[in-house]
């Protein structure tokens, strides 16, 4: 394996460690998801997920 290979090796593998944390980063933050806490990945103002729907019809 030349130093080529190895710095290609090092780059993806951090690359794939920062993307790792800054998904769990995200996750323990609760930055983005979905309100009623069904993890569909919607936002806010999710129509499509029946967990969605029935939370905002108990909110009303």
């Amino acid at each position: 394996m030349g130093a080529f290979d190895i710095a290609v090796i090092v780059i993806i593998s951090v690359a794939f460690a920062a993307a790792v944390g800054y998904t769990v980063w995200r996750k323990i933050k609760h930055k983005g998801g979905c309100d009623c806490g069904c993890d569909c990945g919607c936002g806010s103002s999710c129509e499509s997920c029946p967990a969605c729907k029935a939370k905002k019809e108990d909110k009303k």
